[in-house]
């Protein structure tokens, strides 16, 4: 019981500090997610993805890039990237 009650709080701790990616423009944007590898992904308009990484660089393609870490949160919004 107690493994199971550490493992519950490691995974919940572990999603506080993730970096969540918000489309706040009217359009669909390819992604991809350099950490360690690169993941190639998209995010529709008005979406959010949750828990994208921990620390890593996101390339918005013909956005641009930033580098994100903890539990920030990526903004595209007016075609450009921002960090909150």
């Amino acid at each position: 019981m107690k493994k199971i009650v550490v493992l519950l709080v490691l995974l919940c701790a572990a999603s506080v500090w993730a970096v969540d990616l918000r489309n706040e423009d009217s359009r669909r944007y390819e992604v991809k997610i350099h950490s360690g590898g690169t993941t190639h992904t998209s995010i529709e308009s008005g979406t959010t993805q949750m828990s994208v990484c921990s620390d890593c660089e996101i390339e918005v393609v013909g956005v641009g890039s930033v580098k994100a870490s903890g539990s920030e949160t990526v903004v595209i919004k007016d075609g450009s990237l921002e960090k909150r």
